[in-house]
């Protein structure tokens, strides 16, 4: 993987296997980690900031403009995948990416974001669905961060808004019911959003933002699956290309009855840094006009020239067509999505403004004053070692006092039996022989 950076030291971006290369202008390449899973990169005048993440629960964050100064960065659970940074116009760097709590194709998608350190990781959505293509997040000049995703069970295409003086992400709102793949956001002038639908036919389509969301316009002409988006920014026009099957479009932002056939040889498909964040960027190859020269004489003859623009007159003609039904079509579910979106915004006005009464009117409990209980466990506490001590001297004292008796007796016992040895002892009287014979 290569990501090209329009910088006055740094060209561009590598990973290589697993080692992260930077090309710098008077240096030449040079390695800045080993065993790298994933990585990515975002450039805002001179300052180049590279986040490279390794299979495991932290990353390492490259900043600098001439030198590259390292850190870590505790991401709390291991890496999933989907790792992308994004510029805003405050001055600030957000990093999304992907966690996985389990086996499966959902995804938590968390958000950091940086300004003189990185803030802890904060959870977007815990129903993303987990591939690095299902989602798109850009900044526009409104002060908000977009956010663009794929539902995990039928790859809906969901839309979110971050507002940075609170912290907070907005509820969900769909912008396809269908199954969808690459959204892609461009901030040119107004905000467009490009993406993949998936129904009879793989479409482009588009929407962009002024005040509102336009409705959504298809691009592609239905004749074959659409792949291979890209953009292109030559000459001050921005302009979004793709394949269908073996033809290549282009159409010029803004100008979607404008759609023309161009050859895809002409163009070099590359990743590269734009507007703070990373896009997949057709470039034209400087063979062009050699290759224009060199083109068969036979397709200049007017017949054949004739032919062709009657053609193209057709196929503008048909698209305009198709557009307008598109339009007609959609109008109403412009008018719903409208009203569902303005319910969402509403009701997370609502609770911001709840929240704003909550810490406005909330005071903490005055604290229980246990001093009087405290005391009286004190004294009952001394009452009880009191007699607790008392009961354990008269215990020890009626100890003593048995053991004592216990002496008396056993030496009258012995003084009794000596005395009866001596009575046996002496000699018995003729008188007590008569007498006790009687």
């Amino acid at each position: 993987m290569l990501i090209e950076i329009d910088h006055p030291n740094f060209s561009s971006i590598e990973l290589r296997g697993q080692t992260l290369i930077v090309h710098s202008m008077q240096a030449g390449p040079r390695v800045l980690r080993e065993n790298v899973q994933d990585a990515a990169v975002v450039a805002q005048g001179s300052v180049v900031q590279i986040m490279a993440f390794l299979n495991a629960d932290y990353a390492w964050f490259f900043r600098g403009q001439d030198e590259l100064h390292s850190e870590r960065l505790e991401l709390g659970q291991p890496y999933g995948g989907g790792g992308r940074l994004i510029q805003d116009g405050l001055g600030r760097c957000h990093l999304f990416y992907f966690v996985r709590p389990s086996p499966g194709p959902s995804c938590l998608l968390c958000h950091h974001h940086f300004t003189d350190a990185w803030s802890g990781p904060q959870t977007v959505s815990a129903n993303v669905f987990g591939e690095p293509w299902g989602f798109s997040v850009s900044w526009h000049s409104d002060q908000y961060l977009h956010l663009a995703y794929l539902a995990h069970k039928d790859r809906r295409l969901l839309y979110r808004v971050y507002d940075l003086e609170h912290g907070l992400w907005s509820g969900a709102v769909t912008f396809s019911e269908a199954s969808c793949a690459h959204p892609h956001f461009v901030s040119a002038g107004p905000l467009h959003l490009f993406w993949l639908e998936e129904l009879e036919q793989t479409m482009l389509k588009a929407r962009h933002k002024t005040e509102h969301w336009s409705a959504p316009i298809s691009l592609s002409t239905g004749r074959g699956h659409a792949g291979s988006v890209g953009f292109s920014h030559a000459s001050g026009q921005w302009s979004v290309l793709w394949g269908e099957g073996s033809d290549f479009y282009q159409v010029p932002f803004g100008r979607w009855e404008e759609r023309r056939a161009v050859e895809r040889g002409d163009f070099e498909y590359v990743w590269k840094v734009q507007g703070g964040l990373t896009l997949p960027v057709y470039k034209g190859k400087q063979q062009m006009e050699a290759k224009e020269e060199a083109q068969p004489q036979e397709e200049a003859r007017p017949e054949v020239q004739e032919e062709k623009k009657q053609l193209a007159a057709q196929e503008q003609e048909a698209f305009a067509q198709r557009l307008a039904e598109e339009r007609s079509r959609q109008a109403r579910a412009q008018a719903a999505f409208m009203e569902q979106a303005f319910r969402t915004l509403k009701e997370w006005e609502e609770v911001k403004e709840e929240i704003r009464v909550w810490r406005r009117e909330w005071k903490p409990p005055q604290p229980v004053d246990l001093t009087p209980l405290t005391t009286r466990l004190d004294r009952l506490e001394r009452r009880v070692l009191s007699l607790k001590q008392a009961q354990e001297e008269e215990r020890l004292q009626g100890e003593t006092g048995r053991a004592q008796l216990e002496r008396e007796l056993l030496r009258l016992r012995a003084r009794l039996e000596e005395l009866e040895l001596q009575q046996k002892a002496k000699p018995r009287s003729f008188w007590w022989r008569v007498l006790g014979r009687a």
